[in-house]
């Protein structure tokens, strides 16, 4: 059984959903400064105009330019195996890099804002297979609803500096039990995992940009 949340995960998810109401002036904030696209603004709430494909759908999540440029490689070998992929970044030159660079069959997505009520519903739409999160940007609530839901998820290419380990606190402990008990929990569901989802191994480990 997983841990009880610990004390700072819990006044995190309470803040996290108490400043809902003041999203809109965060938004318009953002998008005076360049750094929210207006016609996408609905992604960071999550919601979205775009319709989820039928079978597997591998989710994988980068910061910005550099961790998606990272997954280059990855992705087209999922590609391979004919597995859809749903890209999500927080930047607007991500977001340009993926329309510019990647396939148009790649569906990229702003990550939604950390507050469980958005996380949510990004997660009931997409109702992604598995998880890939690269490098750090490890977000509570989207870690903790993602595990509820039995969502494997897979952590590439992590890393922490020593700056930003102490910073981490007693949270990053409690996010890396419920990433393993997501993946524990999912491999004990009666649902099946895809069946093109077991060769993720070979092409994760054979990826020379991860």
């Amino acid at each position: 059984m997983v841990d009880p949340l610990p004390m700072t995960l819990r006044v995190y998810r309470r803040l996290s959903s108490a400043v809902v109401p003041l999203a809109p002036a965060l938004i318009n904030r953002r998008l005076k400064l360049g750094k929210e696209d207006p016609a996408r603004i609905g992604e960071r709430c999550g919601m979205s105009q775009d319709v989820r494909p039928s079978g597997p759908l591998v989710w994988i999540h980068g910061a910005s330019v550099g961790e998606v440029l990272a997954a280059a490689a990855l992705i087209e070998k999922l590609r391979a195996l004919n597995i859809r992929i749903l890209l999500t970044s927080g930047t607007v030159t991500s977001a340009a890099i993926v329309a510019k660079r990647f396939p148009a069959d790649i569906i990229h997505q702003y990550v939604p804002y950390d507050s469980p009520r958005y996380v949510a519903r990004f997660l009931d739409h997409w109702r992604p297979s598995l998880a890939l999160f690269i490098e750090s940007d490890l977000w509570p609530n989207l870690i903790l609803s993602s595990a509820a839901r039995r969502l494997p998820m897979v952590l590439i290419n992590g890393r922490m500096s020593q700056r930003s380990f102490p910073r981490a606190g007693a949270g990053f402990p409690a996010r890396s039990r419920r990433c393993s008990a997501a993946s524990t929990s999912a491999s004990r569901s009666r649902a099946p995992m895809p069946s093109a989802l077991p060769r993720l191994a070979a092409a994760t480990s054979s990826s020379p940009a991860i």
